[in-house]
């Protein structure tokens, strides 16, 4: 756990099979977007958005999309970019 863009930051990928290959923040938006890479070369895409929650003082940030794997880095980027086109 740790503090990013005045948030918590809770790995949502425990088991360390992957690994963080791309992270935005997007403070217009307020908005964090990852991408991982996992073992087998494949790619997971997700956006965060802050949430309260009364354990903590600062919000947390929470995934708001659903798991999303992909083949190639490029599809994964090109996902987060029709992701948040549709969802401002």
């Amino acid at each position: 756990m740790e503090e990013k863009y005045e948030g918590i930051w809770l790995n949502i990928e425990e088991d360390n099979s992957s690994r963080v290959v791309h992270e935005s923040y997007r403070k217009k938006l307020d908005r964090l977007e990852v991408i991982y890479q996992r073992a087998d070369g494949c790619y997971l895409a997700y956006s965060f958005r802050k949430q309260r929650d009364p354990q903590w003082r600062l919000p947390v940030w929470c995934p708001e999309n659903e798991k999303a794997i992909l083949p190639t880095f490029e599809s994964a980027r090109e996902y987060l970019s029709s992701y948040a086109a549709s969802n401002t």
